[in-house]
């Protein structure tokens, strides 16, 4: 037998023995690592006047803006100050700034893709497509209530790679909840600018529903999330 296929034989018969080893032993082979994925995004909003009390004219919400992303690179932390990205798509619709912070994610490792996707009526729906990774399998959105003082809603921190698995999630629907930036103190839908001093925190935004039992009202509409491949 030829030198060369004598080496490849020896080398499959070692192979062969090591799988063996692994299987008697009952060693858990690592889950190969998952590929990057790409999901369409769409947000179906249901807020009208028959979900929420005091349904203002001309609702709408602005683009929607987000990233996929690691843990570590969240848009904004309930409980915490919100940054001037999020309070500018808050209290104005102005993506410029968060814009330029998710670019920052980026460039640190930590944010994968940017999502924007252009402002709707309400309700209505809007969608887009965003790819993720094993390093960045969370999605983050955003979206100013419009018009607000400083209320948005949001995806938060939706992790779509299974651990245990090791697979995406193929398809997921996420109740849209509505938060208060902290930077606005206005009362109502179409209140005049009463900037808060200091600024608060983002917390849930307590919406008064027209109907419904959910302790925040019905939420303001439905992210839905497909593996496209």
């Amino acid at each position: 037998m030829p030198r060369s296929r004598h080496l490849l034989l020896l080398l499959f018969v070692v192979g062969l023995a090591a799988c063996s080893k692994s299987a008697k032993t009952g060693e858990i082979l690592p889950t190969p690592a998952a590929g990057p994925a790409l999901y369409r995004v769409t947000f179906e909003a249901t807020w009208s006047a028959s979900t929420h009390a005091n349904f203002p004219a001309g609702a709408h919400f602005s683009n929607v803006i987000g990233a996929s992303h690691a843990a570590e690179g969240l848009l904004f932390r309930p409980g915490q100050a919100a940054s001037l990205g999020i309070k500018d798509m808050a209290e104005r619709g102005n993506n410029t700034a968060l814009r330029a912070e998710i670019a920052a994610l980026q460039r640190s490792g930590m944010a994968f893709r940017m999502l924007e996707a252009s402002y709707f009526n309400s309700p209505g729906s809007v969608a887009d497509t965003i790819r993720l990774d094993a390093a960045h399998p969370r999605l983050s959105l955003v979206t100013m209530i419009a018009p607000s003082p400083d209320w948005f809603v949001a995806l938060e921190d939706e992790n779509l790679l299974d651990a245990a698995t090791g697979q995406w999630v193929a398809q997921r629907r996420v109740p849209a909840r509505a938060y208060d930036a902290g930077t606005d103190s206005g009362p109502t839908f179409t209140a005049p600018d009463q900037p808060t001093l200091p600024a608060g925190v983002v917390a849930p935004l307590l919406l008064p529903p027209a109907t419904g039992t959910a302790p925040d009202g019905p939420p303001l509409g439905t992210w839905l999330l497909e593996r496209l491949k």
